[in-house]
């Protein structure tokens, strides 16, 4: 597993991984989504984003995503988030 930072978050604690992608993080901040550390997952009401489709979708720092596949998984990541609402 990746490595994990312990981050304050609306005065609640907990450890995220390092690795995020920080616009993919910005994104689910911003769409209302917490990292919970149990689940290992953003989450949202009842919808979960696992840490691991994060991963297979390579929004992690140092992935081999060209400019245009990042913002292209970027783009899929608010297509998937407004289909969550």
């Amino acid at each position: 597993m990746a490595g994990l930072i312990f981050m304050t978050m609306d005065n609640l604690h907990s450890y995220m991984p390092i690795d995020i992608d920080p616009d993919g993080l910005q994104i689910l901040i911003d769409a209302g989504f917490v990292w919970d550390s149990r689940l290992l997952a953003f989450q949202r009401r009842r919808s979960i984003i696992e840490y691991g489709f994060l991963r297979a979708q390579r929004l992690v720092v140092n992935s081999t995503l060209s400019r245009d596949e990042r913002v292209g998984q970027l783009q899929r990541l608010r297509i998937l988030i407004k289909s969550l609402d």
